[in-house]
């Protein structure tokens, strides 16, 4: 590796810093106004599926909270098991498959369908999460064997409708100091990861541009005044997790789980309605 003087790294932790974010600014993106009301009470009445892990269950948390603001709706928020104890209307939820592995989501998904929620449920929706894409990944394989998975699902279970779910993607910095790092010749493994998941979701949203989606990657990377949180490679923009959802880079912290908790429903609901 080539080697700089030590007083050019000192200079850049000195940019590095200067370039952070400031941490006081808020984002107030969740309020429950009328259309957000409507949906819950019509997700409320329905019998939904959602197979997922960690992010999913952000997702989850930010729904929690959302009914902890009012006493009008209840989503009946239940764990895959007996069947005697589903209610009439319910969101169900469960863990599928491994991390790293979304061939075993799918799988994992496919299995449950079939073998437990089989005319049981009216909507049904997969989330892989960030993790399952990295810069290394094979996304016309992955992307195969998803679209495998759900159109042999919806081909056997024509009475249920499966909402899709793009990858959701991680933070990527573009302060100075990240754009130094890569002048220097650093790798920036945040944005090659990303990139790869921008590329699955084109792909899912070109290739089921008739079904319902619940785009969590636009609902992640959008602010509330509609601004993309974005970066570019090679002429090409790609969209990353806003910072401020975020403490970690990648899970959603409470600004973010109200945030893409509100959108989830919402895309829900649209789905409702035209079915």
């Amino acid at each position: 590796m080539k080697q700089y003087p030590l007083w050019l790294w000192f200079l850049l932790t000195l940019l590095v810093s200067a370039c952070k974010p400031d941490s006081t600014e808020l984002i107030d993106s969740y309020t429950m106004d009328k259309k957000t009301s409507e949906d819950f009470l019509l997700v409320s009445q329905a019998r939904i599926f959602f197979g997922h892990q960690s992010v999913g269950n952000n997702i989850i948390t930010g729904i929690k909270e959302m009914q902890e603001k009012t006493d009008n709706h209840r989503i009946r928020l239940i764990e895959l098991g007996d069947e005697a104890k589903y209610p009439q209307s319910f969101l169900l939820q469960s863990k599928i498959g491994k991390n790293t592995d979304p061939k075993s989501k799918c799988d994992d998904f496919r299995r449950i369908i079939d073998q437990q929620l089989a005319g049981k449920i009216d909507y049904a929706l997969l989330k892989f999460c960030y993790i399952d894409i990295d810069e290394h990944s094979d996304v016309e394989a992955i992307f195969a064997h998803y679209k495998e998975t759900l159109d042999t699902l919806k081909a056997r279970n024509p009475d249920i409708t499966f909402i899709h779910v793009t990858s959701p993607l991680r933070h990527s910095p573009t302060n100075f100091g990240v754009w130094i790092r890569e002048i220097l010749g650093r790798r920036n493994r945040s944005k090659l990861a990303n990139i790869k998941r921008n590329e699955f979701n084109e792909l899912l949203r070109f290739t089921y541009s008739g079904d319902p989606i619940f785009d969590l990657a636009a609902s992640e990377s959008t602010y509330p005044d509609g601004r993309r949180e974005s970066f570019q490679k090679d002429g090409k923009t790609y969209h990353s997790l806003i910072g401020l959802y975020t403490d970690d880079g990648g899970h959603l912290n409470q600004t973010g789980q109200l945030k893409v908790a509100a959108d989830f429903l919402h895309s829900i609901a649209a789905a409702i309605r035209a079915h």
